[in-house]
């Protein structure tokens, strides 16, 4: 209930030319001494506050674990050191171990960059004091956008996760250099975000880094073996959300299944939020442990063995920023089947089905037994090229960073 107030009254309480006001005076309060990364003491600090706390291995946290490793492996020169956000400050972080200790507190320094490469929704905001002091002494910002989706469509995220990510926007925008984002639709949606919120948001870069991919090799299924057979699986990877439009799946199946098709619908994703009713839904379907299957938890030897065998895979969100699973199928060569929403139709050239936004069961399922009709796999070889892989994204991100601010 406060949240939904919170998410009511902060409009009435800050409207949109005070928070302009707030932004401007706080950017121009805390100017930025740029410095260029010229020595091994200037280091460039990375929040993973999320990953580091849980690590779901979807969505998000692939995304993070995946360009930090490689950021790790093209780091020659430069002073790479994971943080996140633990009592009231950021401290340094012993990330991918396990952080047993609270850790010592960043000692900020000129020269130094932030990386938000995790979406720390309240560390920002809470630890803001002494981050623009970092950034009048000479430390640079930068912020990864991943999608602005709670703001977009907020019928599908808590009230308090609406609240909390406008505020860490808002936090952001004092702060930041410079925002990348994982994809053209992401960079425009937040240029028009910031225009609400910058009196100038042309002093902020914003940059489109590549998503990229890697084909895992996938374990023998002997030594791990699933609870069902792989011969005829469709599946679905992303959290148990309501955007993921996990309901219109199943009943498209419920009417495939009532037509005697015998594939197995396979889901994998951690439940996320505001899914009671779905989850409860998946729990007490007759089908489940036979033609239905959810797998709330899978490395990514298991996912890629999935992708590998799988008819297909059927993305059925309302909103994405990018849609990572749409590009790993698509690279092990697993037939791909997409709301036609603009994330996924950015991926079209790749060989993407699309069907309909607002398709009715019926025409999904319809388009389901299509695709599993045509049964077209292409080698791995064939589909990953010209697909970026994650040492893109790492060599993007630390090209935008290290570069110099005119």
């Amino acid at each position: 209930m406060l949240w939904w107030l919170a998410r009511a009254l902060g409009p009435l309480i800050s409207p949109s030319w005070l928070m302009r006001w707030r932004v401007a005076a706080v950017r121009h309060r805390y100017k930025l001494h740029s410095t260029m990364l010229t020595s091994a003491d200037e280091r460039i600090l990375i929040d993973l506050t999320v990953i580091a706390r849980r690590d779901v291995r979807t969505g998000i946290q692939r995304v993070v674990r995946s360009t930090f490793t490689q950021m790790l492996r093209q780091s020659a020169g430069c002073n790479i050191q994971s943080v996140r956000y633990n009592a009231g400050a950021f401290r340094h972080s012993l990330w991918p171990d396990l952080d047993a200790a609270k850790g010592e507190v960043v000692a900020f320094q000129a020269g130094d960059v932030f990386l938000g490469l995790d979406l720390s929704l309240d560390g920002i905001r809470r630890d803001m004091r002494r981050l623009l002091r970092a950034k009048r002494d000479g430390v640079r910002f930068w912020f990864v956008v991943y999608d602005l989706l709670p703001l977009q469509i907020p019928r599908y995220f808590s009230a308090k996760l609406v609240t909390r990510f406008r505020w860490w926007l808002i936090a952001t925008a004092k702060l930041a250099d410079g925002y990348a984002c994982i994809s053209e639709q992401t960079a425009e949606d937040l240029r028009a975000e910031l225009a609400l919120i910058c009196p100038d948001p042309t002093e902020i870069s914003i940059a489109v880094i590549p998503m990229g991919f890697e084909i895992v090799p996938s374990r023998d299924n002997r030594k791990r073996p699933f609870p069902f057979l792989l011969d005829d699986i469709v599946i679905a990877v992303g959290t148990l959300e309501p955007r993921k439009g996990y309901d219109d799946l199943l009943d498209a199946f419920e009417l495939l299944w009532a037509d005697n098709c015998a594939t197995t619908l396979v889901i994998v994703g951690a439940p996320g939020w505001k899914t009671a009713r779905l989850q409860r839904r998946v729990r007490s379907h007759p089908e489940l442990g036979r033609r239905l299957q959810w797998m709330a938890k899978l490395d990514d030897h298991g996912l890629a063995m999935l992708y590998s065998n799988a008819r297909g895979l059927v993305a059925t969100s309302y909103g994405e920023g990018y849609g990572l699973p749409v590009l790993e199928a698509v690279a092990h060569g697993c037939p791909v089947l997409a709301r036609d929403i603009s994330a996924f139709r950015a991926n079209a050239k790749h060989g993407l089905r699309i069907f309909p936004q607002h398709a009715d069961p019926a025409y999904l399922a319809d388009s389901i037994r299509d695709m599993l009709r045509e049964g077209v796999r292409t080698s791995r070889m064939e589909a990953a090229v010209n697909l970026p892989t994650w040492q893109d994204t790492a060599g993007a991100v630390m090209a935008l960073i290290s570069a110099k601010r005119e």
